[in-house]
């Protein structure tokens, strides 16, 4: 903190020779086939000991931590589903899938405390020990019930045991709640009810990706999946929190998942943010009650738990091409009308569905534009890199990202590649979402259509770039290869694909 000013420029000026020696290094040692030790080489540059050392060791490595090295975690739960030998989750996955590993003996967590105990006496303890959740569930209506019922106490859902005490799941709160269950577990793909088994776990993306990076993807889909506590959370389990869109917002908001986003900026999300402190959330969720509609209002409404039972069809979270108007979507886009005709006129509500038709529709003649030049371009063997110069995707392989056979991803792939990618699943996505959630600002000036269009020009760009770097090597006669940096460095090295290539 105290360091002199002089002190700086001198570290300063170490950090350009550092790098000018490396940029010097690397390609005679590269070049004689020696592998340079990079973290070794910036630990002896930067004066950070004699050599590099772990990530794990507690030490500050200064400069982005270029003389330390990766560790990994000391421990990894084993995945799930078809694909769970290629890949291992931190041990938060025990939280968010209890029933498949908190709740099994090999991977509960070692209690501090053993004995059999009822629920009064679990409050007494918890009352020091925890007593922000006992408050909670002393607000419940598990506390207080209703008349002839009984309370449900921490054992009820937690057990007596604690030294096996149960994490409850969607069976445990269906125990009791069985049309709540029902219409959770019900539905297709986009559901709820898949949305961490079939939409997380098989998908690709958690298989390509190390178990730190997928951490956070797990715990919204997980516990949309495996919990009920997502919506309405624990210990008061409240209907009027499960009410309002917060709730909602933990995981449909951001990259994706803007439907939080757009809702706030539609009049429906305007009127909400202005006047919703008014409102009485313990009533029901209709039109007498409140002036707008939430989350709930529309996709849950009546207390329907099949988040998909309102849904025209699944189209990979607006990934894919559907006209929603078309006939064989008649019934369930009359089930819209009706539900906003609580405040609007039929022919509002159809001309407002009509425009998302349309506006979805027209966004994805950008795509199309975009990669009719990526595949003339790969067919031409013009991408640097090409997919086979690359380290192999999951699968062990070398295709396409964006074509069928491809791994979907971000990373391990051309710019002309990301930046497609980008187009449809950040942006052509988010269209639908703001023109189905109302949305004014976003669909055009905010982001989305004009995102496109400036995606769709960097696209252009690269495929300029690329052809007429193509022409002069042609004239030149020079062959290009690609570069080694695209098949291997310290993360790329640990892509998954190189173990399912050598059979690890």
């Amino acid at each position: 903190m105290n360091m002199p000013k002089k002190t700086l420029m001198a570290g300063d000026l170490l950090v350009v020779v550092s790098i000018v020696l490396l940029v010097c290094a690397f390609p005679c040692n590269y070049a004689a086939g020696k592998a340079l030790a990079f973290q070794e080489e910036m630990a002896r540059l930067l004066g950070q000991g004699q050599s590099a050392g772990p990530d794990d060791s507690g030490d500050v490595y200064h400069l982005g931590g270029l003389a330390g090295y990766y560790t990994g975690p000391g421990e990894l739960f084993p995945g799930k589903g078809k694909y769970g030998e290629l890949y291992g989750f931190l041990p938060l996955i025990r939280w968010y899938d209890p029933d498949y590993y908190y709740n099994t003996q090999e991977f509960r967590p070692e209690s501090s405390l053993d004995g059999w105990y009822k629920n009064d006496q679990c409050v007494i303890c918890h009352t020091v020990e925890n007593p922000g959740i006992v408050e909670q569930w002393r607000r419940s209506k598990h506390a207080s019930p209703a008349e002839g019922k009984e309370a449900v106490g921490c054992d009820r859902c937690h057990g007596n045991n604690h030294a096996e005490l149960v994490m409850p799941s969607y069976n445990s709160c269906g125990e009791c709640h069985q049309e709540q269950l029902r219409g959770h577990r019900g539905g297709g793909q986009g559901g709820h009810a898949h949305a961490y088994s079939i939409d997380l776990c098989e998908q690709g993306s958690l298989i390509g990706k190390p178990a730190e990076e997928v951490a956070g993807c797990l715990t919204c889909h997980a516990i949309a999946e495996n919990r009920c506590d997502g919506c309405h959370s624990r210990h008061q389990f409240s209907v009027t929190e499960a009410r309002k869109t917060g709730s909602c917002a933990v995981c449909h908001s951001g990259p994706e998942q803007y439907e939080y986003e757009m809702y706030m900026q539609s009049y429906h999300g305007q009127i909400y943010q202005n006047e919703a402190y008014e409102w009485d959330w313990t009533q029901p969720l209709n039109a007498k009650n409140y002036k707008v509609p939430t989350c709930a209002y529309c996709h849950m409404n009546g207390g329907e738990h099949n988040v998909r039972k309102t849904s025209t069809v699944y189209t990979y979270m607006g990934t894919s091409l559907v006209d929603r108007g078309a006939p064989r979507y008649k019934e369930i886009r009359e089930g819209w009308v009706a539900l906003c005709k609580g405040c609007h006129s039929q022919r509002f509500a159809r001309d407002q569905l009509e425009a998302m038709d349309e506006g979805v529709k027209l966004s994805f003649t950008k795509y199309r534009e975009a990669m009719a030049l990526v595949v003339d371009l790969y067919k031409e063997k013009m991408l640097d890199p090409m997919p086979a110069d690359l380290a192999p995707d999951w699968t062990g392989g070398h295709n396409l990202s964006l074509l069928p056979g491809g791994a979907a991803r971000k990373y391990n792939i051309s710019e002309i590649e990301r930046l497609t990618y980008e187009l449809l699943v950040d942006m052509t996505d988010a269209i639908y979402k703001a023109k189905a959630h109302g949305a004014v600002y976003s669909p055009i000036y905010g982001y989305w259509e004009w995102a496109q269009d400036r995606w769709l020009v960097q696209i252009k760009n690269e495929a300029s770039r690329l052809r007429r770097i193509a022409e002069i090597e042609k004239q030149l006669g020079i062959e290009h290869v690609a570069y080694d940096f695209w098949k291997h460095g310290e993360y790329t090295d640990m892509y998954l694909g190189w173990k399912m290539k050598s059979g690890r």
